[in-house]
């Protein structure tokens, strides 16, 4: 069973296997989505049907993106191994971005499969979010929440044909926004709260929250909830003897190997030799 992570309206998954002559796929159920599908390692063409219309899917290099109306019932002849990212886009969610911007609905996304494009924002987007599909239990769903948020907005304005403009408050947080997402992120050192959910305590929408919490702090939720985390496993190392699997979890993280990775990424250093250190 591939990971799945749902977040901001969007489904992501990781598509992959490594023999070839899969055959046909099963049609899909109707419903009102669009699939995004980004290869990693390119794909040869192949034959598809849609609605039991023959079409020609072309090929595409490492990036290549293609959108499928799920309204549509589609079955693919897949004969070559296949690695590719999966993003499902409800209407509703589409709805919920351009209203929120005051911009004309969407009612489709193009990018079709005869004439596939190279993108190459949703492949960086994909490369940031595939250690979080690849190790599910240390991801942030706040930066998982942030990465899809991005593909919701790159996908729309890039396949939409809109313009999104915000007004976002110059300013960033007032006093009491900010200190009400700080406390809040700070309570919940395992990031298991939603943009949604901090955006709505301090009366925003989402995308004016995320941008205003980074003019305040300098830093995205997630990235600044990272750091108090790193910070919090400073104090306990120093003032107990506490193991580091012991730290690990008190801090939010998996396990101490995740804390280790993540210290290191902000100290240039291993939290034991930074103990260590600290003590003489």
């Amino acid at each position: 069973m591939p990971v799945r992570f749902r977040q901001s309206g969007l489904t992501v998954s990781r598509a992959r296997r490594g023999r070839p002559d899969l055959g046909s796929t099963l049609p899909n159920a109707r419903r009102d989505f669009w699939l995004a599908s980004l290869t990693l390692i390119g794909a040869d063409s192949y034959n598809a049907w849609c609605d039991d219309r023959h079409v020609r899917a072309a090929a595409k290099p490492p990036g290549g993106l293609m959108i499928v109306d799920q309204r549509q019932a589609w079955i693919a002849d897949i004969r070559q191994p296949i690695d590719s990212l999966h993003v499902f886009v409800p209407l509703a969610s589409l709805h919920e971005l351009t209203d929120e911007a005051h911009a004309p609905r969407i009612e489709t996304l193009v990018c079709p499969i005869e004439a596939p494009q190279l993108d190459e924002v949703m492949l960086h987007l994909t490369r940031a979010i595939l250690p979080a599909l690849s190790r599910p239990h240390e991801a942030s769903p706040l930066f998982v929440d942030y990465i899809l948020r991005a593909m919701l907005v790159h996908l729309a304005q890039t396949y939409g044909g809109v313009s999104l403009t915000l007004d976002v408050p110059r300013g960033g947080l007032m006093r009491w926004q900010e200190r009400r997402a700080k406390d809040m992120l700070l309570g919940n050192l395992q990031g298991n709260l939603s943009l949604s959910d901090l955006a709505a305590a301090c009366g925003l929408s989402v995308r004016h929250f995320s941008r205003a919490f980074k003019a305040t702090t300098g830093e995205p939720p997630h990235r600044w909830l990272l750091r108090q985390r790193v910070e919090y496993a400073k104090g306990r190392l120093a003032s107990t003897n506490d193991t580091l699997g012991a730290i690990a979890l008190a801090c939010g993280f998996s396990d101490q190997s995740h804390l280790s990775r993540v210290f290191r990424a902000f100290t240039g250093t291993t939290p034991g030799d930074w103990r260590r250190h600290r003590r003489g």
